[in-house]
């Protein structure tokens, strides 16, 4: 029917046509999430909830946790995962960050920089690592210098340990010695980039755990599944801050 219409009318059509699929392009552009590292920053500062920390219910306690209601966490393992996958194009925007970002922001980016260490710059981790007013701070960056797996190092953390104060800081310097000449496995994050962020609500409060597979320090690798009907299990985060 089309090849009994006038031109003008056959033109108009296939204009329309065009216009109809620039605008769903154009559509569907603007849907897609920005992952660039400054963008993946930017809204994490956004979304981030600073005073949602808590001391548990216990009176004077040091705020460690957060409500179980939290999202926070999910935006903050997204983020994570967004910037270590972009590699190298995130460690410029996480340095800008680390030195003038907000804490909860600063935090983020020295661990983020743990993962990408072999490729970061050691003197803005040593500065971290020995002036920051954060201990959190301080503790990343000590991870990040620590998973450069530099022997030559060594001497240099010690010395940090002497006059750490926090201990929990001063326990990564320890681990941080410990791992001369035993860099990041480029493994770890590759798992970590290709890990499915869908699964990332799996576990529910009430609900039965979903089974999961972890390597312990020597090697071995257990499965969540190799205790059901046997023992308790009782998962450990070390980091409130993660």
């Amino acid at each position: 029917m089309l090849s009994r219409c006038p031109l003008s009318h056959r033109l108009r059509v296939a204009v329309t046509a065009v216009v109809v699929l620039l605008i769903g392009v154009a559509n569907l552009r603007a849907a897609e999430p920005t992952t660039s590292p400054r963008k993946l920053l930017d809204h994490f500062a956004e979304g981030w909830n600073e005073s949602l920390w808590n001391g548990g219910g216990v009176p004077g306690k040091r705020k460690f946790m957060r409500p179980l209601d939290d999202r926070g966490w999910q935006l903050r393992m997204l983020t994570l995962q967004g910037l270590v996958s972009a590699g190298e194009a995130s460690i410029a925007p996480l340095l800008e960050t680390l030195q003038s970002g907000q804490p909860h922001e600063r935090v983020l980016a020295a661990q983020t920089l743990s993962y990408l260490s072999p490729l970061v710059p050691s003197e803005p981790l040593w500065t971290a690592a020995t002036d920051d007013r954060e201990a959190a701070i301080r503790l990343y960056a000590v991870d990040a210098l620590g998973m450069r797996g530099d022997s030559s190092f060594a001497e240099r953390l010690s010395a940090l340990a002497s006059n750490e104060e926090n201990r929990d800081v001063k326990k990564h310097l320890a681990y941080a010695i410990d791992r001369q000449e035993h860099p990041i496995d480029p493994t770890v994050v590759d798992q970590f980039t290709r890990w499915d962020p869908t699964t990332i609500a799996s576990a529910r409060i009430g609900e039965a755990a979903p089974d999961f597979t972890l390597r312990t320090i020597d090697g071995r690798k257990i499965s969540l599944r190799d205790f059901q009907g046997q023992h308790a299990v009782v998962l450990v985060f070390i980091y409130g801050d993660t």
